[in-house]
């Protein structure tokens, strides 16, 4: 599988404080799907910013589809994040569309053709017990 996420030796820091992130280094690769759990204050959201590009880090390397995202000029950076697929704590469903159209959602935005769309969502509504409800309603799952 190619890598579409590297992190190496990745430092943030906010002002003068201590680093918040310190020598951080993992790759994901293509395909694969991954969780991000800690402890309150662990850095999750900190390194969430890096992923997305919502921030730089103080040091290190991050490299996204193969390329050095640490320098990548402004004007790219909207391409790059429609690229990546972040769900936060927070999230939203749209209240009238089905499971399977709300995880469909991302990937029609993305421009994946509806004839790819369906295998992808079926298993990621079997990964949470799920797969008996994609024609629910968000209101109606709990």
């Amino acid at each position: 599988m190619a890598n579409i996420v590297q992190f190496e030796n990745v430092g943030l820091r906010y002002g003068t404080g201590q680093e918040t992130l310190s020598d951080v280094s993992f790759v994901l690769s293509r395909g694969a799907f991954y969780f991000l759990t800690g402890a309150s204050g662990a850095g999750k959201t900190s390194l969430l910013r890096l992923l997305y590009l919502a921030q730089r880090p103080t040091r290190g390397s991050i490299r996204l589809f193969d390329e050095d995202a640490v320098t990548l000029p402004r004007a790219r950076l909207p391409g790059f994040r429609r690229r990546i697929g972040v769900v936060f704590q927070d999230f939203r469903l749209v209240p009238h569309l089905s499971a399977f159209d709300n995880i469909a959602l991302p990937l029609r935005v993305s421009g994946v053709p509806e004839r790819d769309v369906a295998a992808p969502v079926r298993e990621m509504l079997g990964w949470v017990g799920l797969s008996d409800k994609l024609d629910a309603r968000p209101p109606t799952l709990s």
